[in-house]
């Protein structure tokens, strides 16, 4: 979790979780923009509207129990402090990352109150993640007195969740597959984990469907079926025409139709991965999610990953508005590759399949690049993209290869195409953007990867995961936007590709809301090892939701889409990728997902061992049972692998663990039968 303040949950005897707060005076960091004073707390996010009073809140979200819902949170203070000093908190500012930061910062009538905020709980949420019920929250340790300045923080404090029953709610029943996945997924989301599988929806009676399905038009089933062979191995796959959802499932349009397929697929088929192929059309959905003033009018898969109600509630045909009822969850997990044309159709499956099946081996695999250009340079030293790259680097293992490169008010490295055609997994560009690419802000040359460069790319083989905070580079109703170009590239470019719809938000001097969908995405793909990308993808989504709360974190949760398939491996988790020589960096052993996962039959187990020793390696099911034991006795230092058999297991989700004289380490595994 991003969070670093101290959070120590207590279990009562109802199963409920108090929250013991503590945070140190000493963590907090102050710092002027403006003339105004800036308050900020490791992990922590101003949970308030563009123009209030922007203090840091700290963010919690917990599972709870089918049929209730977050109704309160009752705060015991313990313990506080009073800051020395008059303060001038500095008002939220929240813009699009292309537009200037205004001369004058506008403040809210709160500025004329004794005391803010009026409540230090804010932003109560119950939303429901694949049958799993999601509770959040965020918690404001400061008070503020604008009329006289004085600045106080809680210390320490005992916050009371207030859980109610809710007699209405409807009961999730949902197949082994969908349970585990979606346990696999919160367990870094919530802070609860140990009650995910108590909390957990009811089992399903055996379903019939598949886990993953490609929708598409009759007409490009051929280019899809090498994909469709290669997932009916590793997940069970099935085909849906576009034409067959229209014609066997209502709704007021295409989208709708597709969507009421998709729900259906979920709630009775067993359905977890659903890959959705077509330009701008009749498959994309427009949200009109306004917020401010400003409409979004952009593309948002999300409209078929959250799949609880209709997204609109309010019955106008507008979806994905704050009065449509979203609780913005995901319940499956969507890619989209964003294109009509067979020949483009048949690169991205070629790249994808090849991607799984024939990936050259090398430190490629672990190796990551990290643009981050100029986006507010008005105001010395100014906000520059490095800055969430930094914190993305935090979250990436030493022993990987993390290529920075950094713009400042002097100059800008341009070596980023060489640095892609030598490999490179993993790629996020931060910078100003539009639909033609991403670029430095300042001159000559301004191009990071655009319409201009891309076609320079020659990584083929080693296709790159891209993710980006910039505005527009995703926009799909735009003629070839660069992120369809870097997935339809044949010589290269990418294989999975997140891009914004729409605008990308800053709060400058503060990250952003986009900055920290950036952050959470690479922590759950590496750090974490969500492996799989449309699951990273909605996970960083999910744990953005519950656990930060920040002004227009609406509009980017809907707008940041996945290009690619949702059931794609990313390639530094197929195998382990290490050298004889970073062996010695570690001082308990390493062992790395199955290749295959999930698993049907057998895969391969690779580890590291960073001394010679007795070492026993096994399978654990969910409660905590040893199922088998692959290997007990001498192993030696440095890198080994074993062969392991599931055929004997049931479905369902296991941990592989390895355990020596020097420590464990553990990892995740999922059989298929």
């Amino acid at each position: 979790m991003i969070l670093l303040v101290q959070a120590i949950m207590v279990l009562l005897s109802i199963q409920v979780a108090d929250i013991s707060f503590q945070i140190d005076s000493e963590v907090v960091e102050f710092s002027t923009f403006r003339g105004n004073d800036v308050v900020s707390i490791p992990g922590g996010a101003s949970p308030f509207s563009e123009g209030e009073p922007s203090l840091p809140a700290v963010g919690y979200s917990m599972v709870i129990p089918q049929g209730t819902r977050l109704e309160g949170v009752e705060v015991e203070v313990v313990s506080e402090f009073v800051f020395t000093g008059i303060y001038n908190i500095i008002p939220v500012i929240c813009l699009p990352l292309n537009q200037p930061i205004p001369s004058f910062l506008s403040r809210s009538p709160l500025y004329s109150y004794s005391s803010f905020p009026s409540n230090s709980i804010q932003d109560l949420n119950t939303g429901d993640k694949t049958g799993f019920k999601i509770a959040s929250f965020s918690f404001v340790p400061f008070a503020w007195n604008p009329l006289t300045g004085k600045l106080s923080l809680i210390t320490e404090a005992i916050l009371k969740p207030v859980i109610i029953t809710v007699d209405d709610e409807p009961r999730y029943h949902l197949s082994e597959i969908q349970i585990n996945t979606a346990i696999s997924a919160l367990r870094s989301v919530v802070s609860n984990p140990e009650m995910l599988e108590m909390y957990s929806p009811d089992l399903s009676p055996a379903v019939d469907g598949a886990p993953w399905v490609v929708i598409a038009d009759s007409s490009l089933l051929s280019a899809l079926e090498p994909l469709i062979e290669l997932r009916a191995i590793t997940h069970g796959s099935s085909f849906k025409s576009t034409q067959w959802i229209y014609d066997n499932y209502e709704g007021y349009d295409t989208q709708e139709k597709i969507r009421n397929y998709l729900k259906d697929a979920y709630l009775n088929q067993g359905l977890v991965y659903a890959l959705i192929v077509g330009d701008y059309g009749e498959t994309t959905r427009i949200s009109s999610l306004s917020i401010g003033g400003n409409v979004m009018n952009s593309t948002t898969d999300l409209y078929y990953s959250d799949l609880n109600g209709s997204w609109d509630l309010d019955d106008d045909h507008e979806y994905g508005e704050l009065t449509d009822g979203i609780d913005w969850y995901s319940d499956i997990y969507i890619g989209r590759f964003s294109t009509d044309v067979p020949s483009r159709l048949e690169t991205i499956v070629n790249k994808t399949v090849a991607y799984e099946t024939t990936a050259p081996e090398g430190s490629w695999q672990t190796t990551a690049l990290l643009a981050g250009a100029g986006l507010w340079v008005d105001d010395p030293p100014g906000y520059w993209g490095s800055f969430v790259c930094d914190s993305v680097d935090s979250r990436i293992p030493e022993s990987w290869t993390v290529h920075k490169l950094y713009e400042d008010y002097s100059t800008h490295p341009n070596n980023q195409i060489e640095l892609l055609n030598q490999g490179v997994s993993y790629c996020t560009l931060n910078g100003h953007g539009n639909p033609g690419g991403v670029y430095w802000y300042f001159d000559p040359p301004t191009e990071i990867v655009t319409n201009s460069n891309y076609s320079d790319i020659s990584n083929a083989g080693k296709p790159a995961v891209f993710h980006s905070m910039a505005c527009h580079p995703g926009h799909l109703q735009d003629v070839a936007c660069i992120a369809e170009r870097l997935m339809f590239w044949p010589h290269g470019g990418g294989v999975a590709v997140m891009f914004n719809s729409h605008w990308g938000f800053g709060t400058p001097p503060a990250f952003g809301p986009s900055e920290w969908l950036e952050l959470y995405f690479a922590e759950v793909l590496i750090q974490d090892e969500q492996y799989e990308i449309g699951v990273a993808h909605a996970v960083s989504k999910d744990e953005f939701k519950a656990n930060v709360s920040i002004t227009m974190q609406t509009w980017v949760l809907q707008e940041n889409n996945l290009l690619g398939d949702p059931a794609l491996r990313f390639i530094a988790g197929q195998m382990g990728i290490e050298t004889e020589e970073s062996c010695s960096s570690f001082s308990s052993p390493v062992i790395y997902s199955p290749s295959p996962n999930p698993v049907i039959g057998s895969c391969e187990v690779n580890f590291i061992m960073p001394v010679t020793g007795t070492a026993t390696l096994a399978v654990y099911d969910l409660s905590g049972r040893i199922v088998t034991t692959v290997y007990q006795g001498l192993l030696n230092e440095g890198q080994g692998s074993i062969n392991l058999d599931v055929s004997t297991l049931a479905t369902g989700c296991y941990s592989i663990v390895i355990n020596s004289e020097t420590g464990a380490s553990s990892t995740q595994m999922l059989v298929l039968k």
